[in-house]
């Protein structure tokens, strides 16, 4: 899967590939056809770097060295792996979408937005995928029997969850969704107005967003923090 970041910190998910079954070797063509690939940083489960694979001579050897032997050397150890943590920070980006615009966004061809099964191979021109996935994504449940000797869990079904791993990487990787500085809300709420009014409108908000971010002492050494905050 492809990503980019633009200035305000919002992702962007361009492109995927889903292909199970194939080998290192097979996989290679068509990575080389997913476009961005060759040139990224790229994140990686971290189980691909245990040596787990047999050799003929009787050692292991990682799966990550064998991308290494055929050129693809751009593999890295995926930072965070938390599965429920990963949901939780791509969800994060979905919140308060009548105040604020999504901070992650997945771009995916007119007609597949909600296919019945994947289709495999190279996607430069979106993520129809990646989307099939998130709308299969369910917590784990119980039955009653279990319920019996277990707590209630939040564990997410490990199932049809490859892209879905690769969205959390990316998620997990990169900072918490951006908020909009107090100067960008004041500019935003001054646009398209007068002079005078925008200069009226955009202090007005500007104040109004500093106030809101202003700390809050508690005893001595909160006082001393906001003296230190108004230096």
């Amino acid at each position: 899967m492809v990503a980019c970041v633009d200035f305000d910190g919002t992702i962007y998910i361009l492109r995927e590939y889903y292909q199970p079954g194939l080998s290192p070797a097979q996989h290679k063509p068509q990575l080389e056809r997913l476009q961005g690939f060759a040139a990224a940083e790229v994140y990686a489960d971290p189980s691909i770097f245990y040596k787990t694979q047999a050799r003929n001579d009787g050692t292991f050897k990682a799966i990550s060295e064998l991308y290494d032997d055929i050129g693809i050397s751009n593999l890295g150890i995926a930072p965070e792996n938390n599965e429920l943590l990963g949901m939780e920070r791509i969800l994060a980006h979905w919140q308060n979408l009548d105040e604020k615009e999504p901070t992650l966004k997945i771009v995916c061809p007119a007609g597949q937005t909600d296919i019945a099964k994947p289709i495999y191979g190279v996607h430069n021109n979106g993520c129809p995928n990646l989307l099939w996935e998130l709308r299969r994504a369910r917590r784990e449940e119980l039955t009653a029997t279990q319920l019996v000797t277990k707590n209630p869990t939040e564990k997410i079904v490990d199932k049809d969850n490859h892209l879905r791993d690769c969205l959390k990487y990316i998620a997990l990787s990169l900072p918490e969704p951006s908020r909009k500085t107090p100067q960008m809300k004041a500019y935003e709420a001054a646009e398209g107005l007068d002079a005078t009014s925008a200069m009226i409108r955009y202090n007005q908000v500007l104040a109004r967003e500093q106030a809101a971010q202003r700390p809050i002492g508690l005893g001595l050494r909160g006082m001393r923090n906001i003296k230190r905050f108004y230096r």
